[in-house]
């Protein structure tokens, strides 16, 4: 026996695998096998959906590849995904270096901003370029017919390139955290040679340092373009009503349509399974990508010390440049969603409308629907991130912890939900609960389908920080325990769980926020019952009362910015590097 830290340690001791943290493991894994086995059951199918009278044929996807409009839909979705991810990368990329590799001052600030720019809702920023930008009732292009005396708004934000601009506003945030730690990361020897040998500032920049960051940024490119391929939030608010279809909005036309027409589940089936393969090849590529970043391995040992790129009097243009990005897709959104709350009708900003704001809007909601919309939130937000992590947890247990050989199926099965887009989760929920389970388990129109879905779709986020986490700590403190008589089980709640605590608070509250402002899978599963608050924000937005709409984001961003604040509370220390 060999005394370490004042623990005794057994050589090749193993932890024994408790049935209660493997059952709660292999549930998503079950979950997500059966989603996706009733999706590719429905696209084969014809007739009177999953019965036996059902007419099993290639009708489903004959139809979806002969039909021009789906190849139009296809051509706005890549258009929408080239723009959104080259506009989230123009912003984030040089933002994570000017944080990362230079001199600007106030850097915790550009990290708080950026960080919770990514727990912003993205129909709040749909919804204040709308205002901004839409040909009919944008305030910047009523004000420039009515100053140029134009026929009509040169602007259009509900095209595919319009709306590929907005989701790029949103995601910027997220080309920043992905980029942020390479930069960090990164040896400047390379770059100080450059300079030795006369390479000025730019080309230095595009002959070594964009080469040695181009693992992450190729990663982030395909991470980016995953997440908007099935982005719903902003085409639904911009696009679908002037008839401006994505795929993801394509699904939803196919299973709302209209009073004298009926779903086609068969066809929506078809291409969630069309769009489960694209998402899976992409996330192979990420996954091919990020395994051969030890190429462009050029960190030292201890003497390493980034050198950080002097701004001196540029310093102001680098916050300038942060300064547009944050108002343009936060402050300036939020603001004109306020105005459009507070006036009777939607009008561009005067000294008369300001003179005519009230809280109409206000007094026309209904706040039956409202406090039904709160309560099922509330309760998603106080069950999904407690779930989730009761799972996560026994699945990074014995994923970090086992000699299982099961543990690479977890792991496999744990970054599964980054290849499943949420719109088709919601999708194979919805098909699931209609022709599968109809029959025993009424799941349809229920909370509790809505809560199914944020699980599986949030374990791979929790799964990864806990791993991480679960590394940091020496098996002596369990290997201790587990001689002394504890079972896995009481090891983990404990020892695990008390030093887990900052990443088990930092998890739940991330993912109650991401819960809290969800909208994907709540539209496609909204029933009279089962509404949340987002989806509340929708139907008024839908039914064309943009006042309502306004006036109940605003009742959203109330509840939110307490979430927020705390997040950044006990999640500050992790997200900012030392000084």
């Amino acid at each position: 026996m060999e005394q370490v830290a004042g623990w005794p340690r057994l050589r090749g001791l193993r932890p024994r695998v408790s049935p209660l943290l493997a059952g709660l493991a292999s549930v998503p894994l079950l979950v997500i096998f059966v989603l996706v086995a009733v999706l590719v059951w429905i696209s084969f199918q014809t007739g009177i959906l999953g019965s036996f009278e059902a007419n099993y044929s290639l009708d489903n996807y004959a139809e979806l590849l002969g039909d021009p409009f789906v190849a139009r839909v296809t051509l706005n979705t890549l258009v929408f995904t080239v723009v959104a991810t080259l506009v989230a990368l123009t912003i984030g990329l040089p933002i994570a270096w000017l944080t990362e590799r230079t001199t600007l001052p106030g850097k915790g600030l550009v990290y708080a901003t950026m960080t919770l720019g990514l727990l912003i809702p993205g129909i709040y920023t749909a919804m204040g370029w709308t205002f901004i930008a839409h040909q009919r009732i944008g305030f910047l292009n009523r004000w420039l017919v009515s100053t140029f005396g134009l026929e009509q708004g040169p602007i259009n934000i509900a095209t595919p390139a319009g709306m590929g601009f907005v989701q790029g506003l949103s995601l910027a945030a997220l080309a920043f955290i992905l980029t942020a730690q390479m930069f960090r990361a990164m040896n400047p020897s390379l770059e100080e040679a450059a300079k030795i040998h006369g390479m000025n500032f730019f080309a230095t920049l595009r002959r070594v340092t964009l080469p040695l960051a181009f693992p992450a940024i190729l990663a982030a490119i395909i991470y980016i373009a995953t997440i908007a391929i099935a982005t719903f939030d902003i085409p639904a608010i911009i696009g679908l009503g002037n008839r401006v279809y994505m795929l993801s909005t394509f699904v939803f036309l196919k299973t709302n349509p209209g009073d004298d027409e009926f779903p086609e589940h068969g066809v929506t089936a078809a291409l969630g399974v069309l769009m489960i393969g694209l998402a899976v090849l992409l996330t192979w590529w990420y996954s091919s990508v990020l395994r051969q970043g030890h190429r462009y391995e050029v960190v030292t040992g201890k003497g390493y010390r980034p050198t950080l790129v002097d701004l001196g009097q540029w310093g102001w243009a680098g916050w300038a440049f942060i300064g547009i990005y944050v108002v343009a897709s936060k402050l300036l959104p939020l603001l004109l969603i306020a105005y459009v709350a507070l006036v009777p009708y939607v009008a561009p900003p005067s000294w008369e409308m300001l003179g005519r704001m009230s809280f109409m809007a206000f007094e026309r909601v209904d706040w039956d629907l409202v406090y039904r919309g709160l309560t099922n939130t509330v309760l998603l937000v106080a069950l999904v991130p407690t779930i989730t992590l009761v799972i996560a947890f026994a699945m990074s247990w014995l994923i970090v912890r086992s000699a299982s050989r099961y543990r690479f199926v977890l792991e496999f099965g744990a970054f599964l939900p980054h290849a499943l887009p949420e719109v088709i989760l919601a999708i194979a929920a919805l098909l699931l609960s209609l022709f599968v389970l109809k029959g025993f388990l009424p799941l349809y129109g229920t909370v509790w389908l809505i809560a199914i879905v944020y699980v599986v779709s949030r374990l791979a986020f929790a799964t990864r920080a806990l791993n991480s986490s679960l590394l940091q700590i020496h098996k002596e403190l369990e290997e201790a325990a587990y001689t002394s008589g504890l079972s896995p089980v009481r090891t983990s709640w404990r020892i695990l769980v008390p030093l887990l605590r900052p990443t088990i608070m930092s998890v739940w509250i991330w993912s109650a926020i991401l819960v809290y402002r969800e909208l994907t899978v709540a539209v496609f599963l909204i029933s009279h019952d089962n509404i949340t608050l987002p989806a509340v924000i929708w139907s008024y937005w839908n039914s064309a009362a943009t006042n309502l709409a306004a006036a109940v984001t605003l009742v959203m961003t109330v509840v939110l910015t307490p979430l927020i604040l705390v997040f950044w509370w006990f999640g500050r220390r992790s997200l900012m590097p030392e000084s």
